[in-house]
């Protein structure tokens, strides 16, 4: 068999830059190494951007609509009025969806087969396959992408970096009696993560309560105890490692005269002061298309959303600074004008005028001292986290 690309990898970026490039005239065939499509239930939120990313809205994957983000810190908090409301979307469902647009746009879609090898060839490089009941395949194809995740197997036979990833966990619970479903609350405590815990309605009836957690090992924990201290039972998890963008990554390679590209988790196409990558994700997918298509260097198609993640990587570096007095003075530094910008620009276009924000808001300079005072989240409370976690375990 000969393609002209293939891609590797049914993720929600794979997809659509298969469809894209099918629709572009491409011969495009898209390998997968599940039997079938049936990724686990996952409740994300995306920004206003994702629809405008997509150039639709699929309204069948959208299960609810927040208007309000609450911000919680150990002693400060704040209500951030979202201009365009966020959208909550179940991620299988719009892998689902993507699927058969991919298909009806034309693209060859293989079940069960996972990529072994990827060899020089005269017409680009080949790609051999190992599939169910030793049904191995070998295909032809101009140029590849990755979207095999952050653990991928593309990156590694290329001999691309794969990014650092973090777990996240999140349980789905009934939603409190007295929440106002148009909210989504997101809490900050540095001596539990680095990251944050929240609480995303998905409906009026239930809603996911999850953690970015600094370690895999004490995920189920901290989680578990925060679930406690709030009175809410969990129902069902969800879970995942998700890759982290870091400026020095490089999502492209060769393999013989064939361009190799990387997209979604597998470049690391993650936005890590929020650790979402759905809408980044996308954009990372429209920049491999455009690459193949127009015969443009990968890395400038994707130059910027480089400096969009790049952003969001240094502002990601000043948080870890921070510790919780350093949280509470950033939320009490958070002047109308400083609220206004949150409200009106997603996450997704904060690297425009970040600066400009940080620059024109002197209230957000009582944060230097604790800029410099260093990393908050020391050694002391990892260890006094493991030593929690191994007690638990005993009993």
């Amino acid at each position: 068999m000969d393609f002209d690309i293939a891609i590797i990898g049914a993720s929600t970026a794979g997809l659509h830059a298969a469809e894209l490039l099918a629709l572009a005239g491409k011969h495009v065939a898209l390998f997968e190494q599940q039997s079938e499509i049936h990724p686990a239930r996952r409740t994300m939120i995306v920004t206003p951007t994702w629809p405008q990313v997509l150039g639709y809205e699929p309204e069948t994957v959208i299960l609810h609509k927040i208007s309000v983000m609450s911000v919680k810190t150990r002693g400060a908090a704040i209500d951030i009025g979202l201009r365009s409301p966020d959208l909550i979307i179940e991620r299988a469902a719009f892998i689902q969806y993507l699927l058969s647009r991919a298909t009806n746009a034309g693209v060859e879609v293989h079940f069960g087969y996972r990529l072994q090898k990827a060899a020089p060839h005269l017409s680009g490089v080949e790609l051999h396959f190992d599939g169910k009941a030793d049904d191995n395949v070998m295909v032809t194809v101009g140029a590849v992408i990755g979207a095999d995740g952050a653990f991928s197997d593309v990156a590694k036979l290329a001999g691309i970096p794969r990014p650092a990833t973090v777990p996240i966990l999140q349980a789905e619970i009934k939603l409190p009696a007295d929440w106002d479903v148009a909210v989504t609350k997101v809490w900050f405590d540095t001596e539990e993560t680095k990251y944050f815990y929240w609480l995303i309605p998905e409906s009026e009836e239930r809603a996911v309560v999850g953690l970015v957690a600094d370690h895999k090992e004490g995920a189920r924990f901290l989680l578990s105890r925060f679930l406690e201290k709030q009175g809410w039972q969990p129902l069902a998890y969800q879970g995942a490692q998700v890759a982290m963008h870091h400026p020095s990554l490089r999502p492209w390679g060769r393999v013989g005269g064939a361009p190799v590209y990387l997209v979604g988790d597998a470049a690391g196409q993650v936005k890590v002061t929020t650790v979402g990558g759905s809408v980044s994700g996308l954009w990372g997918a429209q920049a491999a298309v455009q690459a193949l298509v127009q015969d443009i260097p990968y890395r400038k198609t994707i130059r910027s959303l480089k400096r969009e993640l790049d952003a969001h990587w240094w502002v990601r570096v000043a948080l870890n600074r921070l510790g919780n007095k350093g949280y509470d003075a950033l939320v009490r530094s958070l002047s109308p004008r400083a609220a206004r910008f949150l409200s009106q620009r997603t996450r997704d276009e904060m690297a425009g005028g970040l600066w400009q924000m940080v620059f024109s808001t002197p209230s957000l300079w009582r944060l230097i001292p604790y800029l410099l005072r260093g990393t908050k989240h020391s050694p002391r409370i990892v260890q006094k986290q493991r030593r929690e976690l191994a007690e638990a375990e005993v009993l």
